[in-house]
């Protein structure tokens, strides 16, 4: 990883993991080792404000694995440990022209934004519960999924806040919290419209 542009770096392997019509995410988390938590929500985060968050259920099968690299995150674990299945499960990319064309401009507008500060937020034990939302928002995807764009909002989310663990920036850290709150309001609007 690249200390100077944590996200360019991420979105730089995704794209070359992603140039085949069909790709496991074995393939594409091998790029990014097995302790490297930040990077791999980062990631998983970044394919939910793709264009490629338009394969069916690719949403909640994200949502599985932003939950159980976060928990890990969560209880600190050194490695992580995915399930074989999920780590077999393929991506078709065929559909997407480019896919990552605009979500390289919001990494370069990401990495541009952020700088080392207000690091205890970002460090434990304050580094734990930015996972647990993290996990939180992960289990909630698979029930969000029929409502448009909360997906890519807790996408933004995400990347924002494994962006802060990344780079080391408490303040895109809480920024993605305040994001995950708002994002938070969309389901509650949709079922009280729904139960009125």
């Amino acid at each position: 990883m690249s200390a100077d542009q944590p996200v360019s770096t991420v979105v730089a392997a995704l794209e070359e993991a992603t140039e085949t019509d069909e790709v496991c995410l074995r393939d594409i988390l091998s790029n990014f080792g097995s302790a490297s938590f930040p990077s791999i929500l980062l990631l998983a985060a970044l394919l939910l404000v793709s264009p490629l968050s338009g394969v069916p259920l690719l949403s909640s099968a994200i949502g599985g694995l932003i939950f159980l690299v976060a928990v890990q995150g969560m209880i600190g674990r050194t490695y992580l440990w995915l399930p074989r299945r999920l780590m077999a499960w393929k991506l078709n990319t065929a559909r997407s022209d480019k896919p990552l064309d605009r979500v390289l401009r919001f990494a370069e507008w990401l990495d541009r934004g952020t700088q080392a500060r207000l690091a205890p937020l970002v460090s434990p034990p304050a580094s734990r519960v930015l996972y647990a939302f993290c996990a939180l928002s992960g289990i909630c995807l698979p029930l969000l999924e029929l409502l448009p764009f909360t997906s890519s909002m807790i996408g933004v989310a995400v990347a924002l806040i494994a962006t802060g663990l990344l780079a080391r920036d408490g303040l895109i850290a809480v920024l993605g919290l305040v994001t995950l709150g708002l994002t938070s309001l969309i389901p509650a609007f949709a079922f009280s419209a729904l139960f009125a």
